[in-house]
């Protein structure tokens, strides 16, 4: 922003030299009245002046206006032509204007091609919009220009915000890390490969892995940050298999204020372990580990050599961090790498609404059953907007995990038709649908309670008396979670 910023008083203070020129030549050196010195200066703009230049400041602005003049027009006419084709591209139907630091937002305008609108500095006209600035940037371009974004869906960058934060449904905020984090555990298949790696995953996630070691693992991150951040939450809520599943995250990174944060997080049943000591005093899990993911991002390569050298382990899962050179590593077949900025930052990541819209399609059927609304279009959009934040994002969660729910049933070889599957196979994914219920839930810091009003839940308290495990529900409560599980395979897309 700053560089662009630069060239423009740059190019303006080129095309205002022969100006100066000549005013210092007719008013300073000639003794021309000030005005009739500045329409003289201007004629020179036109190539108007035809006498002997009397002085060395009237000869240069004379030779160096019709430069400033043609550059000029030729300024003019790139910016009518941008602006006409941003017109064109806005009245095809699927503009999308795209703001933020120039390098980031070439590479994605140049990714959109004919749809994408390069918005630079000023406001335009545009059906969505792509925010990529820092997050104090971006919140206030769209508080300046709420008005105008009214009724547009507006991709928002943040760092500090989480998704269920927001209120606007028409606001989505994205975040990179959160983005990589959901790619990785989607596209681990059952033999690892990651996404972005060549071998795109079966939407089962780990599942594979996880039962070949009967649900017993152990995986590791080595750093943390917000990248980890993201990739502990959806694999605490991704990860889930099994009833007596053990799946524990070994963190090697600083989680001191995430731990502080999550208070309900030794409620959710894989444990999650901060190490205060150093990797290289724990080479023996490791070594062990049935999955060490590198997700530190300063001195990478010098990390990666290290680990190439100290450990034994057939391969490391790494999130690039974009360093030139990883490729060039000793040992490099060993390690499985994944380009999460790139990924992340592509247009299908950031406008992808096939999430929404499952969720959109999952509410509209419970209102359907339960409230007797008519399922159609208007409807789907009216019940969403309805919604508060959290329950909101508890349907986006239901519906992301019910990919990993497909992939399980495809691998067990069930019918993903609760009328046709076993009764132990929806019993089953009852009581794991009730599981990843229950951690969405301890990961917003809601706990077990009951109301003092005779009611499931306090939203206020957050307290639910649900949140047990499934063997503790009544029998209808459990019918409620084999009822969700039919209405899951029942919506399609």
């Amino acid at each position: 922003m700053e560089r662009k910023k630069l060239g423009k008083q740059v190019r303006a203070c080129l095309f205002f030299a022969p100006l100066l020129f000549g005013m210092a030549g007719f008013f300073l050196e000639a003794g021309e009245a000030f005005g009739d010195a500045l329409f003289l200066s201007i004629s020179l703009y036109m190539m108007n002046y035809q006498d002997t230049p009397p002085n060395f400041w009237i000869e240069l602005g004379r030779w160096t206006a019709p430069l400033a003049s043609a550059g000029g027009i030729l300024l003019a006419f790139a910016v009518l032509r941008k602006r006409l084709r941003d017109f064109l591209c806005y009245r095809r139907g699927k503009s999308v204007a795209v703001y933020g630091p120039e390098g980031e937002r070439q590479a994605l305008l140049a990714s959109l091609g004919k749809d994408g609108i390069d918005g630079g500095e000023r406001f335009v006209p545009a059906q969505r919009y792509i925010l990529l600035g820092d997050e104090a940037e971006n919140l206030a371009f769209y508080g300046e220009h709420r008005e105008e974004l009214a009724g547009r869906v507006v991709y928002l960058r943040s760092e500090a915000l989480p998704a269920q934060s927001v209120s606007g449904v028409d606001l989505r905020l994205f975040c990179p890390e959160e983005t990589a984090a959901r790619l990785f555990w989607k596209g681990s298949g059952g033999d690892g490969s990651l996404a972005g790696s060549g071998r795109p995953g079966e939407g089962r996630g780990l599942y594979g892995l996880s039962e070949s070691c009967g649900h017993r693992m152990r995986i590791v991150f080595l750093g943390f940050g917000r990248l980890g951040e993201e990739l502990l939450k959806y694999g605490l809520q991704e990860n889930i298999f099994s009833p007596g599943q053990r799946i524990a995250y070994h963190i090697f990174g600083e989680g001191d204020a995430f731990k502080a944060v999550h208070r309900e997080l030794g409620e959710i049943g894989d444990p999650v372990v901060f190490h205060g000591e150093p990797w290289y005093e724990g080479i023996e899990l490791l070594e062990q580990a049935e999955m060490v993911v590198v997700l530190e991002q300063e001195g990478q390569l010098a990390l990666l050599q290290s680990l190439l050298l100290a450990i034994r382990r057939e391969r490391f899962f790494v999130f690039a961090a974009g360093e030139a050179g990883v490729e060039l590593l000793a040992g490099r077949e060993r390690l499985e790498v994944f380009w999460w900025r790139r990924e992340a930052f592509l247009p299908e990541r950031i406008l992808e609404e096939g999430l929404f819209e499952r969720a959109k399609r999952i509410n509209l059927r419970y209102a359907a059953l339960y409230g007797g609304v008519e399922e159609n279009e208007g409807n789907k959009e009216a019940e969403w907007r309805r919604l508060d934040a959290f329950t909101r994002y508890s349907n986006i969660s239901a519906a992301d995990y019910h990919e990993v729910r497909l992939g399980m049933l495809r691998a067990m070889g069930e019918p993903a038709d609760a009328g046709e599957m076993s009764a132990g196979c929806l019993e089953l994914l009852a009581e794991l649908e009730h599981m990843r219920w229950c951690r969405y839930h301890y990961l917003n810091n809601w706990r077990y309670g009951v109301p003092e009003d005779g009611r499931r839940k306090d939203g206020k308290r957050r307290i639910h008396a649900d949140l047990v495990p499934y063997e503790g529900l009544t029998e209808g409560e459990k019918e409620k979670d084999r009822e969700n599980i039919r209405v899951l395979l029942s919506v399609r897309l």
